[in-house]
């Protein structure tokens, strides 16, 4: 038996979280396997994410902003309760918080995965990584070669393992574009290039509202998810005429009608790690297109996509109009197929908690 705790920052939806959910359902330790969120209230999670209702163990912390003591303290009470042998912490705030519960529990195993690296250029947030990995014994494993690259270059530290994101490709698979545009009220007849991402800054949403102006008006866009940015973007498309070409979908459960009813997916970050919404669309055999950064060079290749550089938005909209003009056949899945299989990735990470407890 092995008891892993899953320690993420927040319960929002999003690509880091979603892969956290697939290892919680995939592992070979899924019943012994906790998931715990600092931030939120877990009544509000289950509410949002209805599919955490399946974790036998999930709670949320309701941390709020600054260190805490009393996280601390909570989080050592549900080692003990659940019996945990490893926690698994997903980015630097629970990087922190499960070093603070190795001290006070040495007997627990800590892995860490990095998702990206952007915030190593913080001074504080840097620091605080060489302090942790100096301090207590974590393994730190990378979701890409990049990552793991950038972590040396900025801190000297050298990832342990590199294990790259996988999506359940039996789920994400194509389907009927008409029958996804119909379903999801998008028109047909047109071009739809398409994003799913948080609507924050640094995600890509102004560039590609930008780029519109000057691709043909047969084409459209189409942006799932939320967030804090969407009234502003929406009102900043409004501002260039361009609103009867957007559309904003909101959250969107169903991830695969989503990319099945599109003809491009682009993801123009300014950051990323290994991001699992191009491996989701390459696997429904949507080609991409997308910024370089983090590992994205190490998914997409010259058959599924468009790799462009991040500070080049000026080329975006040639880098779209390209992206629609690629036919590969089924070559863009079986890309995918090749690179991002979930249980792959959950055997690497079931294989990691078994060594590490021997």
């Amino acid at each position: 038996m092995n008891n892993v705790l899953q320690l993420i920052q927040h319960p929002l939806v999003g690509g880091l979280e979603k892969m956290v959910l697939t290892i919680c359902q995939q592992s070979k330790y899924a019943e012994n396997m906790a998931l715990v969120a600092l931030e939120g209230t877990t009544e509000s999670a289950l509410t949002a994410w209805p599919a955490l209702n399946e974790l036998s163990n999930f709670k949320c912390l309701d941390k709020q902003p600054g260190i805490s003591y009393r996280i601390v303290n909570k989080l050592v009470e549900l080692i003990d309760e659940w019996s945990i042998d490893t926690i698994h912490s997903h980015h630097v705030g629970p990087l922190f918080y499960g070093a603070m519960v190795k001290l006070r529990r040495p007997h627990v195993k800590h892995i860490h995965t990095m998702h990206d690296a952007w915030y190593l250029n913080n001074f504080k947030q840097r620091c605080l990584t060489k302090l942790v990995h100096n301090l207590t014994k974590v393994t730190i494993v990378t979701d890409a070669n990049a990552v793991a690259s950038e972590l040396t270059q900025q801190t000297s530290i050298k990832a342990d393992y590199v294990v790259h994101n996988g999506i359940d490709t039996q789920l994400f698979k194509p389907f009927s574009k008409y029958l996804a545009r119909c379903r999801l009220g998008l028109p047909t007849g047109i071009k739809l290039v398409g994003c799913a991402a948080r609507v924050e800054k640094g995600k890509g949403h102004l560039a590609l509202i930008d780029s519109l102006s000057s691709l043909p008006e047969h084409v459209h866009l189409v942006f799932a998810g939320d967030g804090s940015q969407r009234e502003f973007y929406t009102q900043y498309g409004v501002e260039k005429s361009l609103q009867a070409r957007i559309h904003w979908l909101g959250r969107v459960d169903d991830m695969p009608l989503f990319y099945s009813a599109i003809d491009l997916f682009c993801l123009f970050s300014e950051r990323e790690g290994l991001p699992l919404t191009l491996l989701e669309a390459m696997a429904c055999n949507i080609p991409v297109v997308a910024s370089d950064v983090g590992g994205v060079k190490e998914i997409v290749n010259n058959q599924s996509g468009i790799v462009l550089n991040a500070k080049m938005a000026h080329c975006l909209p040639d880098a779209l109009q390209r992206g629609l003009s690629l036919q590969n056949g089924s070559k863009v899945r079986e890309h995918a197929l090749e690179l991002g299989c979930s249980r792959k990735m959950t055997k690497r990470y079931d294989n990691l908690y078994e060594s590490l407890k021997n």
